[in-house]
């Protein structure tokens, strides 16, 4: 995969769209002997992957629990390759909604939960660029060569980017497994 140009582009990414509230990650208890997960709510933003990373070395298995409104896909995708190289399974909590950039690192888990009326949303890749988002397949194809890489057939990445980058397109459980997204129910 070419790393450089994921970088030079997530960094132009990171600089357009400019400072914000970090994510909050925590260590929790799973229930039901579920064992340890790591909290990631809230906004995505640059560092984040430092933050998952320190928070993941103290830690020989966990749950990414994710839940939250998006952010910057280049941390997200550090999370999610993080996430995915480790052997952890994700999980978005029953009732609540984890879209765009959140969702890419539910989609990077070797098993990916739901709990009951939880819903994942997904669009197409965006920059901003004079203070309005533009659409951007530059980062798009980006995001298509490491879901192919997690294992996604094209038919699934296709479902990923294909609602435009204002809006957002939510699945539950059921969606997701017909767009051949491999989905476990939590608990």
């Amino acid at each position: 995969m070419p790393f450089r140009r994921i970088g030079l582009i997530l960094a132009l990414w990171a600089i357009a769209v400019g400072p914000a509230a970090a994510a909050q990650f925590q260590k929790i208890d799973l229930p039901n002997g579920a064992g340890d997960g790591i909290l990631i709510s809230g906004m995505i933003t640059a560092g984040d992957d430092a933050r998952f990373h320190a928070l993941a070395a103290t830690l020989p298995h966990a749950i990414v629990v994710t839940t939250g409104p998006g952010g910057l896909v280049g941390p997200a995708l550090a999370i999610g390759s993080e996430t995915r190289a480790r052997g952890w399974s994700t999980l978005v909590p029953a009732g609540t909604q984890c879209a765009s950039a959140c969702s890419m690192i539910w989609l990077a888990g070797s098993e990916r939960m739901l709990g009951e009326n939880a819903q994942i949303g997904f669009h197409a890749m965006s920059m901003a660029h004079n203070g309005q988002y533009q659409e951007t397949h530059d980062v798009d194809n980006v995001l298509r060569q490491w879901l192919t890489d997690l294992g996604y057939a094209m038919d699934a990445t296709a479902t990923i980017v294909n609602t435009h980058s204002a809006s957002i397109r939510w699945f539950d459980a059921i969606e997701l497994r017909a767009n051949g997204i491999e989905t476990e129910s939590f608990p």
